[in-house]
C-alpha cells in the first residue's frame, strides 16, 4: 500500500501531461507482468534537467513515483538523477516490496529520455 506521504504527491498530480519542443526527451517503460506503464518527457541541457512530466496507468504506486520524479527531479544533474529520485522516495516512506517495480519503471522511462 502507498504511504500517506505518496498518496498526498500522487492527490497534488503534479507534472501530468507531456513536454514537448528542445532540450525534450521521451521515456518510456512497462511492466511485462503487471502492466503498468510510465511515460516521462524530460527537458534537460547541459547536463541538468529542468522540468519533468508524466502519463502513467497501474497501480497508485507507478503514479505516485512517476509524480514525485516531476516534483523532486528539477535542477538535478542527469548523472544523480537515480540517487535524488530513490532518496526522495525512502523519505515520503518508501515502498512496499510489491511496489519496487515502480521506481525501476520510472528509472527506465528516466534514462531513455536522457539518452542514456
Amino acid at each position: 500500500m502507498v504511504t500517506a506521504a505518496l498518496k498526498v504527491v500522487l492527490e497534488r498530480g503534479f507534472g501530468v501531461g507531456e513536454l514537448t519542443g528542445e532540450d525534450v526527451g521521451s521515456g518510456f517503460a512497462e511492466h511485462p507482468i503487471c502492466g503498468d506503464r510510465v511515460q516521462l518527457s524530460v527537458q534537460h541541457a547541459g547536463g541538468v534537467v529542468s522540468e519533468v512530466r508524466w502519463r502513467a496507468d497501474g497501480c497508485p504506486a507507478s503514479m505516485a513515483i512517476a509524480a514525485l520524479a516531476a516534483e523532486v527531479l528539477v535542477d538535478v544533474p542527469v548523472t544523480d538523477l537515480e540517487d535524488v529520485l530513490h532518496q526522495a522516495i525512502g523519505s515520503h516512506g518508501g515502498l512496499a516490496r510489491h511496489e519496487h517495480h515502480a521506481e525501476g519503471m520510472v528509472v527506465r522511462a528516466l534514462h531513455e529520455a536522457i539518452g542514456g
